[in-house]
């Protein structure tokens, strides 16, 4: 399975902060590579599926920027595909817990 990274983070790297069970206990969640898809089309976007909180997490931590014409880098395996923006975001209509984001050079 192929690794993504997205604007120099890792998103199996990405640690999402849970409610400790316990007193003194620091909880997260992470998602295998197995949970992101990644595909590339002939015009040169790229579509990426990930679960909610993810892109959430992605968000808030500053991995995918608020502006939406801010570009950056996008890897596959450790190799650049190139800089991008993101062009939109769709949530899933099969009632799953993902989000499909469209990126565009």
């Amino acid at each position: 399975m192929k690794g993504i990274s997205i604007n120099g983070s890792k998103l199996h790297d990405i640690n999402m902060p849970l409610e400790p069970y316990n007193c003194g206990v620091i909880a997260s969640l992470r998602y295998p590579k197995e949970r992101m898809d990644f595909e590339r089309s002939e015009d040169g976007s790229v579509k990426l599926t990930v679960p909610t909180p993810l892109v959430l997490e992605m968000y808030r931590t500053g991995v995918l920027p608020q502006d939406e014409n801010q570009i950056f880098p996008i890897c596959i395996s450790g190799k650049s595909i190139g800089a991008y923006r993101v062009e939109k975001l769709l949530y899933s209509n099969d009632h799953s817990d993902v989000v499909i984001i469209t990126f565009q050079r």
